[in-house]
């Protein structure tokens, strides 16, 4: 749910030229008949939804946590958020007068039925993407921890965080620290986000000072490489196809090549979120099957599909 809840502000504030305008149209266009007074609040981006609701596994469960949620967390929630977002700060004064989704059931209930409308048209027929990202930037940090502990995980999580024990710096080096956050035995719960945008942020909770801090991290690449994940849905319905033919990462690797045209051993595995040596030997299955060619450009190897590899992903074969 954090990520529709993410996705939304995104689009509501989405530069008509940029990447993902193919994405923004066909949602702008599926969502223009969802209407709720309280849309507005995702404006600013600020609402706290992973920690209010906690871990779910589906958008159901998570509207489900939302309804559930305590009327005075959600209130102590929002009233941050209208500190927060300054620029939009008197837009969400007049929504929370508009509407009283904290404490008042009904607009509560909207409020879940309208976040609800919202996924199903404009994350739903591309969750199977979404997912797999976050699958594979989960599995990557995990990988991480297991591997280097709590110092190489931390000390990973550069350019968006610089570890210079005991203290992680998190944000642009330009900018002066603003607060400092002992955690205090709390621990730290790292998020990445498709959609949140392309730098880091710590949030704490306002209702509970055990609760670990959030660091939310960027998944994507790039516009570039969340307009790939947000391609058209017919293209992700077919990519479901071949995820069942050739499993999950080999069949993401063809179209993570696909999209780029041709693609390095490197930024495969980049893209995928596993170890080049990992991304070698898919490389060479799907090479070996005949969907891939593999050449050298000066120092790099590089992949492309072969037709029977774009047949593939088409659905002609």
């Amino acid at each position: 749910m954090a990520e529709t809840y993410f996705s939304l502000t995104r689009l509501r504030r989405h530069h008509p030229r940029d990447l993902l305008g193919g994405w923004t149209a066909r949602v702008g266009r599926a969502s223009s008949g969802l209407v709720h007074p309280c849309a507005s609040l995702f404006d600013g981006g600020q609402v706290d939804l992973i920690t209010l609701t906690g871990r779910t596994a589906s958008i159901e469960e998570g509207l489900e946590a939302l309804l559930a949620v305590r009327p005075e967390h959600l209130r102590a929630e929002l009233d941050t958020a209208v500190t927060i977002a300054n620029d939009v700060g008197d837009r969400l004064r007049w929504v929370a007068n508009a509407g009283d989704v904290a404490g008042n059931r009904t607009d509560r209930s909207r409020l879940a039925t309208f976040l609800g409308d919202y996924h199903r048209v404009a994350m739903a027929p591309y969750w199977d993407r979404i997912h797999a990202r976050l699958s594979a930037e989960h599995a990557a940090l995990t990988r991480v921890l297991a591997d280097q502990g709590v110092e190489g995980l931390l000390g990973a999580l550069a350019p968006f965080a610089r570890w210079r024990p005991p203290v992680l710096e998190v944000g642009h080096s330009h900018r002066p620290i603003l607060s400092e956050t002992p955690l205090g035995g709390r621990g730290l719960l790292l998020v990445p986000s498709l959609f949140y945008d392309s730098r880091p942020a710590l949030w704490n909770s306002v209702v509970d000072d055990q609760a670990p801090p959030v660091l939310l991290l960027p998944a994507t690449r790039g516009p570039g490489d969340l307009a790939t994940i947000l391609a058209h849905p017919s293209g992700a319905n077919r990519l479901a196809a071949v995820v069942s033919l050739l499993g999950r990462t080999r069949a993401h690797a063809l179209d993570c090549i696909a999209a780029q045209g041709s693609c390095s051993t490197g930024e495969l595995a980049r893209r995928l979120g596993i170890s080049p040596a990992s991304a070698s030997e898919h490389a060479t299955v799907l090479r070996d099957a005949g969907l891939v060619v593999t050449a050298r450009q000066g120092r790099e190897v590089r992949h492309r599909l072969t037709t029977l590899g774009h047949d593939l992903l088409d659905g002609a074969v």
